[in-house]
């Protein structure tokens, strides 16, 4: 197994506790930005809109290496994987300016440049 793969593999089981009520899954971000992927594990607590993101492993944008590394993480854990693109991302509609669900409970008013 290579470095990288032991490397996301070994975060990923001091991370994944397995608690009750929670809900797991892999997000793996292809950053065009900085040109490396990098790997989260994405928990949620039951009954609450908060959640939590660790971070597993950031690697050098290599589709070989992603590909080894891809294939050790399926080997080892069943759950989910989610893949995000940053060249595809997404407006979410209108411009945030309150969000208490994700620790922002107090006002974050957008004042575009004028």
């Amino acid at each position: 197994m290579i470095r990288e793969s032991k490397q996301l593999i070994e975060k990923f089981d001091a991370k994944f506790l397995r608690k009750y009520g929670w809900r797991y899954h892999i997000l793996v971000v292809d950053n065009h930005y900085l040109n490396e992927y990098l790997f989260f594990l994405q928990s949620y607590r039951h009954g609450t809109k908060l959640h939590y993101s660790d971070d597993l492993l950031e690697m050098p944008h290599n589709k070989t290496l992603y590909g080894q590394v891809m294939k050790d993480l399926k080997a080892h854990t069943n759950l989910s994987i989610e893949y995000r693109d940053t060249h595809h991302l997404v407006h979410p509609g209108t411009d945030i300016t309150f969000d208490a669900s994700h620790g922002h409970a107090f006002s974050t008013s957008y004042h575009p440049e004028e």
